[in-house]
């Protein structure tokens, strides 16, 4: 049940700060690292934990409310988080797009597509879009079909932009592809030529830089769906809002990564493959802390999801060379193997606790945003666009600016910087 929130966003990210940083002992540590449960006080905590089998795991972890409400029997203060995560459905306008036009499009994001059209204010004041990270276009498309009015297409892969361009052509849709880098001052001018600013999930540093450049350039209006808060180029999170960056709240990559932790894709063959491959790199963490003598847990680097196949001791000799380590001839696989399915049991109960703040932190990196546009002078909603079912990454930020005119300074026109565009036929 969705329980509705009369907050300000002021209000709602104040209390949403405060929860996140007097509970962070519940969601920073990092699963990975902990060979035993970071809560190791004797407390009700663990002695509830001790009494759940991997059952009962995975039905709680796709049920967080029934974590906060378990976690709330010990803090009472977590009773406020349904109603501080709370979000509106949007009001859906009816979409039609022609079925010819998702032709190679996998069907749930046709799906969201459809959902995030269907919740974008409609208006008649805007003349140009703005498609940003657009890959093929598969967005532009559906916008440029209900709307009529053209669609600038930014994306820094130039084969995407030539499939995306072809196809427009060949649908006579009044889409414009540019081959650009979304952080290079080449894509401001791209920016500043159009009102009304669209993104369905550009991650992290992307959707942000496309915030600041509209703010720059005094883009209209937005209408931003974001997702993979964690892909950022520092370590550290740098707030946006004003509010953000007076809070006592700081965050690595890896506390970034809880907000997208939730998944609803993937079916029983996904979940097996990463079970096996999280239980892989635990017991080579677990051999490795033995032979460097070390407690500290040892990262490595993403791997080809065909190697699992070759079996445990291949995956920690690979790893062993990753690192430089001296892989022994008697290495007991069976021995470090069980280890690592007893970490993976730890990890999963960590994670079960930090699942009670995945929409918490969102949320709360999503408001920062929100604030943002507030500050710069634009009137912002934030809804759902779909259900969670579809996408967990279902916020949808829309703003308008409130005040004065489409600010094109002479510096933001730049007629000089080369843009590489693939040009429509005219003929």
């Amino acid at each position: 049940m969705l329980i509705m929130s009369s907050l300000s966003f002021s209000d709602q990210f104040n209390q949403l700060t405060n929860l996140l940083i007097q509970h962070q002992n519940l969601w920073r540590p990092m699963p990975m690292a902990h060979t035993q449960l970071p809560w190791q006080d004797g407390g009700p905590l663990c002695q509830w934990l001790a009494t759940l089998d991997n059952t009962q795991l995975a039905a709680l972890n796709a049920d967080p409310d029934a974590v906060i409400k378990k976690l709330a029997t010990w803090w009472p203060a977590l009773n406020q988080l349904p109603a501080l995560v709370s979000v509106p459905m949007a009001q859906h306008t009816d979409i039609e797009i022609d079925s010819r036009l998702n032709v190679g499009v996998p069907g749930r994001k046709w799906a969201q597509i459809q959902a995030y059209l269907g919740a974008m204010p409609q208006t008649d004041k805007t003349a140009c879009y703005l498609e940003w990270c657009a890959g093929k276009g598969y967005l532009g498309r559906g916008v440029a079909a209900i709307t009529g009015k053209p669609v600038e297409s930014v994306e820094w892969q130039s084969e995407l932009c030539e499939q995306g361009q072809t196809f427009a052509d060949q649908k006579a849709l009044p889409m414009q592809f540019y081959s650009l880098d979304a952080m290079s001052e080449a894509a401001t001018v791209v920016i500043a030529g159009c009102e009304h600013g669209l993104a369905l999930h550009a991650c992290g540093d992307l959707h942000v830089k496309l915030l600041q450049k509209a703010v720059a350039t005094g883009m209209r209006a937005l209408t931003v769906s974001p997702c993979c808060y964690h892909l950022i180029r520092g370590d550290r999170y740098q707030p946006l809002s004003a509010q953000a960056q007076e809070a006592a709240l700081t965050l690595s990559k890896a506390d970034l990564k809880l907000a997208v932790q939730e998944s609803v894709t993937g079916g029983q063959r996904v979940r097996r493959q990463r079970e096996q491959e999280v239980t892989y790199r635990l017991g080579f963490d677990e051999w490795q802390r033995d032979y460097q003598q070390s407690e500290h847990y040892l990262p490595l680097p993403a791997l080809k999801k065909s190697q699992l196949n070759q079996g445990f001791a291949a995956f920690c000799r690979w790893g062993a060379a990753q690192k430089g380590l001296t892989f022994p001839g008697d290495f007991d696989q069976t021995h470090y193997l069980a280890r690592g399915e007893a970490r993976f049991f730890v990890l999963e109960k960590i994670n079960l606790i930090k699942s009670a703040f995945r929409r918490a932190m969102e949320l709360w990196l999503v408001l920062d945003r929100v604030l943002y546009l507030q500050q710069h002078g634009y009137r912002v909603t934030l809804t759902q666009f779909c259900e969670r079912e579809l996408t967990p990454r279902n916020l949808l930020i829309h703003a308008e600016r409130t005040h004065g005119d489409h600010m094109h300074g002479d510096h933001i026109h730049g007629d000089h910087i080369h843009i590489k565009k693939k040009r429509r036929n005219n003929n």
